[in-house]
């Protein structure tokens, strides 16, 4: 378990030698603070992805890599995972291990706001991730889509993604369906209950109901599930 120099990125690395498997897990973000840095949405292209991303996502993300790199087994299959800010770094890093030739076996990740655009949604759309969501976390909606960018275009998800509802509820979709708000009404409309459900531990309350009983329902329909407001 470290923290790279320079970065406020926490990583846990498990490594099982009987298996041949190990596990990346990158700390995620704590605050409101954190939730508005996420925001963020400058881009650099990155030569070595041949995208754009996230420049404050991928300044992280390399930092992690040059510090953990020393400790993986090239020859091992690879689980990352993360929440929030976590997220969106395992994400980025599935990228950099892929082009490195290690095995990436199927991931999830917790409440990820968006890495890079389009373009860099589909080229790497074949791995093998899945982002899970709370219905009411905003953060995964971040940057909202109307940020637009003449030349790089807007930031979208790639992977798949399952919606996490109240009790055994769910919704499975093949690509993000993201909200369309303007930066201003997206600030304006965040309260505490939003906030609060993206922190890890109302990840964890509302999966372990769908542990002992689940459904899948249509993602259409979500609404007819979700709690009435107070």
């Amino acid at each position: 378990m470290a923290t790279p120099a320079g970065t406020d990125v926490q990583y846990f690395l498990e490594r099982d030698d009987a298996s041949k498997r190990q596990i990346i897990s990158v700390r995620g973000t704590d605050n409101l603070t954190n939730v508005k840095e996420d925001a963020d949405y400058l881009t650099s292209r990155n030569p070595r992805l041949g995208i754009f991303v996230h420049s404050g996502f991928d300044a992280d993300t390399l930092a992690l890599y040059q510090d953990i790199k020393p400790f993986l087994e090239p020859g091992y299959d690879t689980v990352v995972t993360g929440h929030s800010l976590g997220a969106a770094i395992s994400t980025l890093l599935m990228l950099y291990l892929h082009e490195d030739g290690y095995r990436l076996l199927p991931s999830m990740n917790f409440g990820q706001p968006k890495v890079t655009n389009g373009a860099g949604a589909e080229k790497y759309d074949f791995l093998p991730l899945t982002r899970v969501v709370d219905e009411n976390d905003v953060v995964p909606d971040l940057p909202p889509v109307d940020l637009l960018d003449s030349v790089h275009g807007r930031y979208e998800h790639f992977g798949r993604e399952v919606v996490l509802l109240p009790g055994p509820f769910y919704a499975y979709l093949q690509q993000h369906q993201a909200m369309r708000e303007s930066l201003d009404s997206f600030w304006d409309n965040i309260g505490e209950e939003s906030v609060t459900e993206h922190y890890m531990v109302h990840y964890l309350a509302h999966i372990r109901p769908k542990l002992q009983r689940e459904q899948q329902i249509n993602y259409n329909d979500r609404e007819r599930y979700l709690k009435p407001a107070p």
